[in-house]
């Protein structure tokens, strides 16, 4: 071998062997990557699949939650229909009262708004030395009312409770030349003063006072 196969054929060898670590180094960091990487993309997936986790948590306590308040809605809406049934056949019965009875229902409410209405009077007298007493206490109903009962509700009134009411006051009771629109019962007006006792207002005012025992009844609780 002559000197120039030497020298070159160590120039060879010196290359390959260099190339050799070029390439062991650069598998060694391809491998390098490789784990970072294959641990990166562990990480993530990890990361994501508690996202998930959460995400579908909260997913599934909104539903209960959200079904819970449907149920809660369904169970009050029936409620509120059995409470409002119970009024309707309340009120269904008033209405289908014979003449004696609702002649007696109206002779109450005449008696109880006269009755307020007088205790105003004196009241405003003693505080204040005014005289507010109209000049008429006139009593509004509907029209099939005042044919039906006008003059019997006045005759019966007088009969049976007139004799608790001054001669003075039993004098300016009389029916009013107008009818009004209200459904059954009576407005007692004394002058620019009305006392509203139809019968829708005071199934109103009566479930006001009353629905939470309706409640209680029906249900056991008062919602």
């Amino acid at each position: 071998m002559t000197g120039l196969e030497k020298v070159t054929g160590k120039i060879i060898a010196d290359a390959e062997a260099d190339a050799r670590v070029i390439l062991e180094r650069a598998e060694a960091e391809c491998e390098a990557i490789k784990a970072k990487y294959a641990a990166e993309t562990e990480a993530e997936i990890e990361k994501l699949t508690d996202e998930c986790d959460r995400e579908c948590q909260a997913l599934i306590i909104r539903a209960r939650s959200s079904a819970a308040m449907a149920k809660r809605n369904a169970i009050l809406e029936a409620r509120a229909k059995l409470i409002d049934d119970a009024y309707a056949a309340a009120e269904k019965q008033i209405r289908n009262m014979n003449g004696e009875q609702y002649l007696e229902l109206l002779c109450k409410m005449l008696r109880t708004s006269l009755k307020n209405q007088l205790e105003a009077e004196a009241e405003s007298l003693r505080l204040y030395g005014e005289d507010i007493s109209p000049a008429l206490y006139e009593v509004v109903m509907n029209p099939r009312d005042r044919d039906s009962y006008g003059e019997k509700l006045l005759t019966a009134y007088r009969a049976g409770y007139g004799a608790r009411v001054s001669p003075a006051a039993l004098a300016k009771l009389c029916l009013a030349p107008d009818a009004a629109p209200i459904d059954g019962g009576i407005i007692l007006r004394c002058g620019p003063v009305e006392a509203n006792c139809s019968l829708s207002m005071l199934m109103a005012a009566n479930r006001r006072e009353t629905e939470a025992r309706v409640s209680r009844i029906l249900f056991g609780d008062a919602n």
